[in-house]
């Protein structure tokens, strides 16, 4: 086990997080017996406890996880990922992520939604990773512009999902063998049909994940109100450029700062549209418990983008600390906290580096009750319900992932070179 590290370090790490001011390399205590990042090391994920209700898992989700495995089956998702890739998804039962989050408190059409929703992202997730594609933007070029279009289709003029649609666009058009291949599309033609509202989304040729979730989507926002569902929309889009990104990293093998990873990850973890589509939740609830939506003076304002900024680090820095064997050793993908932490303050093994993001972690929680608490002050009391609807999420999604990476078979390996410390 790595040597214990001094309180003034972790302190002194602790505030470059919290300020935002990465400093260089520490040449401290921390290395005094070297460096040694090797992918050799034994990796002990460390402990970690919350103060937050330990998570049950909601009865319906072995039911709900078949029915959204077969879901997916029926657009072809699983020939799309191949015999091996689909195996290994069905195996993880990824639905169970949202049945530890979702124990309770929402009806039961809600959370099959929340299920297929869950398993299409780890679906896609899966093949932008493990796949071929994982370095390759010119292979999921078309995917990623077939998957744009559900989520900009009812809203082609909106000015945020313009803004990340152009993201995506710039990602695409800086490779040049996407550049060549979006030049051949139909997607802007398919954009003018949507402006004109000359053709029906269903009328557009998709691919098997992209047909998935314009299926998701369709049902979404029949639901939800158009202010609230352009919600979703925007941060949909920000994964999938934030996934172009990891590819285009992966490919180079370039550096990257930590600033840079954590906006990067905050996105890729697709944590940000399962917390916000609390608004489905209040949707069904408005009318039997006077709960009405969080507005988008309130939405967009500072405390409640902190809010969820928090949560999304939450979750992906928890992600990281437990994935680290399965992304650094098994896959070698080095998006991963634990291994930036591990290179900037030169470390004495991963697991030391992962204890200091438990740390880290710790931290960033407190932020997530801070921003809540400012939130309440700053907002009517009539949008109190809301805001405590949304904290709940946020404070359930923490507990439900920590228990979801403590039992699924995602995150073990058979040829372990890590060891697990039981809390």
């Amino acid at each position: 086990m790595a040597p214990q590290h001094s309180a003034s370090t972790v302190l002194s790490i602790r505030s470059d997080f919290r300020e935002g001011q990465f400093r260089g390399q520490l040449k401290s205590e921390l290395d005094r017996n070297g460096s040694c990042n090797s992918f050799q090391n034994v990796y002990r994920i460390p402990h970690f406890q919350h103060s937050y209700p330990k998570a049950q898992l909601n009865p319906l989700t072995p039911e709900y996880t078949d029915i959204a495995n077969d879901w997916l089956v029926s657009f072809g998702v699983d020939k799309e990922l191949g015999p091996s890739l689909w195996t290994s998804f069905v195996a993880a039962k990824s639905p169970e992520l949202i049945g530890y989050v979702f124990y309770n408190d929402v009806e039961p059409r809600d959370f099959l939604w929340l299920c297929k929703f869950v398993a299409f992202i780890f679906a896609f997730d899966t093949k932008m990773d493990e796949s071929d594609w994982a370095d390759a933007v010119e292979l999921s070029c078309d995917m990623i512009l077939e998957m744009s279009l559900p989520l900009l289709w009812n809203d082609p003029e909106n000015k945020r999902l313009l803004e990340r649609l152009n993201s995506i666009l710039d990602r695409l058009m800086a490779t040049e063998a996407s550049r060549e291949r979006l030049q051949n599309r139909t997607f802007h033609a398919d954009l003018v049909h949507a402006r004109n509202e000359s053709k029906s989304l269903l009328d557009v040729k998709m691919g098997p994940l992209a047909s998935a979730l314009r299926d998701l989507w369709l049902e979404y926002i029949e639901a939800v109100p158009a202010e609230f569902a352009s919600r979703e929309a925007e941060l949909f889009l920000d994964i999938l450029s934030a996934c172009l990104w990891e590819q285009k990293n992966r490919k180079t093998r370039e550096e990257i700062t930590i600033p840079d990873f954590i906006t990067l990850r905050r996105s890729a973890v697709c944590a940000l549209p399962l917390v916000v589509c609390t608004d489905l939740i209040i949707e069904h609830k408005r009318q039997n418990y006077a709960m009405s939506h969080l507005p988008n003076s309130i939405f967009y304002g500072n405390n409640m983008q902190n809010l969820l900024a928090a949560s999304a680090d939450c979750l992906a820095w928890h992600n990281d600390a437990f994935s680290f064997e399965k992304e650094i050793y098994r896959d070698g993908d080095l998006h991963n906290l634990v291994e930036i932490v591990s290179r900037h303050y030169n470390c004495h093994s991963h697991t030391q580096a992962g204890e200091l993001v438990i740390e880290l972690l710790h931290d960033r929680i407190a932020e997530m009750e801070l921003a809540y608490e400012n939130l309440k002050s700053e907002a009517s009391p009539e949008s109190h319900p809301a805001i405590d609807r949304y904290m709940k999420t946020c404070r359930d999604w923490i507990a439900g992932t920590h228990e979801f990476h403590m039992t699924s078979e995602r995150y073990k390996n058979s040829n372990s070179l890590s060891e697990i410390e039981e809390i």
